[in-house]
């Protein structure tokens, strides 16, 4: 069974649900499936509130997989160039509150963040201010990231 085609054959029978014209895409990039899809009309639709419906996407083909191939079956799915858009508006959002981290050197918070925007600004951070650190506090819904100098 080709798991590219699989997915392809699988994202297209969801979308097909949700919206009238799209094209999809897969490629596999280091065990990733990167699933690409592209469409002029209803975006917000697939993509939804803070990418909320592009993670469902995700998370719901990835169940599917795994019950057709009986492994777990890495998957990214990206809309209309959504994730490098995301990607360049959170290192803008890194970079601000790192400053003010910087120049207060009071530790400052990130609320109302998914668990991959958290991850993304933590590398973000990591890579580009050395004199800071990065951490999580909180549960669930107020989990928030925290941006402090080293000690």
């Amino acid at each position: 069974m080709d798991k590219a085609q699989t997915i392809k054959t699988e994202t297209e029978s969801l979308l097909g649900k949700m919206i009238e014209k799209f094209e999809v895409e897969v490629m596999e990039d280091a065990g990733v499936f990167q699933v690409v899809i592209k469409t002029d009309e209803e975006v917000s639709t697939v993509i939804g509130r803070h990418g909320e419906t592009i993670r469902a996407i995700q998370k719901i083909l990835e169940v599917i997989l795994y019950k057709q191939v009986g492994e777990a079956v890495d998957i990214l799915v990206n809309v209309n160039d959504y994730r490098e858009k995301q990607k360049e508006r959170l290192e803008a959002l890194a970079s601000e509150y790192a400053g003010q981290a910087q120049s207060s050197s009071e530790p400052v918070e990130i609320k109302n963040l998914s668990s991959y925007e958290r991850k993304m600004i933590h590398e973000y951070v990591t890579q580009n201010f050395p004199e800071l650190t990065t951490y999580s506090v909180g549960e669930g819904r107020d989990r928030r990231l925290v941006i402090k100098t080293k000690e």
